[in-house]
């Protein structure tokens, strides 16, 4: 994702705008063009709108792709190349003087599939990120694929955390603001890509993962096995029921971790969450839902130095989503409410325009209208955020 906004009004503002107003430019602009050039399907075959995964899409995900055909994706090269323009308002259209960015230099280079019969992987490189080169690893793993009849798959490298699909692959601008919340010096990470390792098991309708995961840096270091300020160590896990024909999917999923605070001391956390998705389908809108519940013994200090209290954080995401224009567009209204549990309540709401652009394959649009409000960081917005990406599947 691109770097999470400041804002200038202490240190509680500043975290929840960040966690509000993460852009895409990293994790969540994933799709893989490759797969539907190997198959001969259009990109809705896996996605309601790219990178959105639909019911099918989100198998493959949690296979590791080994549900797919290795014979079939051995025949093309496994790598493309992503070309993002970014562009915001950070200012609002209400504010008098708003500061405009736009950053063209947005290029990474993918690569998935098969390693071997039973080895998957998917890598992620930026190559220039933010119009600077020499980018960091966005997504690197390896999949083993032979465990417990075919049903398990053994993730290891920087991967996803075990959550809720729209997470890691949508089509709004912004992130979810549960899978942030900012707790004192504490950031969730629910939507993140850390180092670690992930079980996973597909049977029939149910979906268990379990994980260890560490730093999100670009690379490994020592540091990630310190306990300095900022590390964080999280095991995660998620229980889903689902079926790759069946727009519905019901699940719950939560955390248990460990988070250095500023004074080297630890904070210990935990999470709970629930989550229900149903594909847009038969004239009704596509909906997701989810709830989230966090406890932190000990969030840190805030800006004057005074220690948080132990918290008790809650967040609610809403979304109603509707294909339009023969599914080449996809109208998205969301709304959401986190509550840090140290006294600061935020509200956000955020209407989204994703579209196909027409005549030019690959290409796509979006564009976000986003506000928020509380006490400290009342809104002046809406603030505007859009970006094309356009990808190609590199060889004939």
């Amino acid at each position: 994702m691109i770097a999470r906004k400041e804002f200038s009004r202490g240190l509680t503002a500043a975290a929840v705008l960040a966690a509000a107003f993460s852009f895409c430019a990293g994790t969540r602009a994933q799709a893989m063009p490759i797969f539907a050039k190997a198959y001969g399907l259009q990109c809705s075959a896996c996605h309601t709108m790219v990178p959105g995964l639909n019911a099918y899409g989100r198998f493959v995900q949690r296979t590791g792709y080994a549900s797919l055909d290795r014979d079939v994706l051995k025949e093309h090269l496994p790598f493309w190349l992503g070309e993002q323009i970014n562009g915001d308002n950070t200012g609002g259209v209400s504010d008098r003087s708003p500061t405009h960015t736009i950053a063209a230099g947005n290029v990474a280079l993918h690569g998935a599939g098969y390693l071997a019969p039973d080895f998957t992987y998917h890598v992620q490189q930026w190559l220039i990120q933010n119009d600077k080169t020499g980018g960091s690893l966005d997504t690197a793993w390896v999949t083993y694929n032979n465990l417990f009849h075919r049903d398990g798959h053994l993730f290891v490298g920087k991967i996803e955390s075990p959550g809720p699909s729209p997470y890691s692959q949508w089509f709004d601008v912004s992130g979810f603001a549960a899978a942030g919340v900012t707790v004192g010096e504490h950031t969730w990470q629910a939507d993140a890509n850390r180092w670690g390792a992930k079980l996973g098991y597909v049977h029939d309708n149910w979906n268990a993962e379990v994980a260890w995961l560490g730093s999100g840096n670009g690379l490994p270091g020592a540091a990630d096995f310190d306990t300095v300020p900022g590390t964080d160590k999280t095991f995660a896990w998620k229980l889903v029921q689902a079926l790759p024909d069946h727009p519905y999917e019901f699940g719950i999923f939560g955390s248990s971790g460990s988070f250095i605070v500023s004074s080297g001391d630890p904070d210990h956390y935990s999470s709970m969450a629930g989550y229900v998705q149903r594909d847009p389908t038969n004239g009704f809108p596509g909906v997701l839902a989810i709830y989230q519940i966090g406890n932190d013994s000990n969030p840190g200090f805030d800006a004057d130095g005074n220690q948080f209290p132990s918290a008790r954080s809650r967040a609610f995401s809403a979304e109603l989503y509707e294909p339009l224009f023969g599914d080449n567009a996809l109208l998205g209204l969301r709304t959401e409410t986190t509550n840090d549990g140290l006294g600061t309540t935020t509200n956000f709401a955020n209407v989204n325009l994703a579209f196909n652009v027409p005549g030019v394959q690959y290409l796509h649009g979006y564009i976000e209208a986003g506000m928020l409000g509380n006490s400290s960081a009342p809104s002046g917005g809406p603030d505007w955020r859009w970006f094309l990406w356009w990808t190609t599947p590199l060889g004939k």
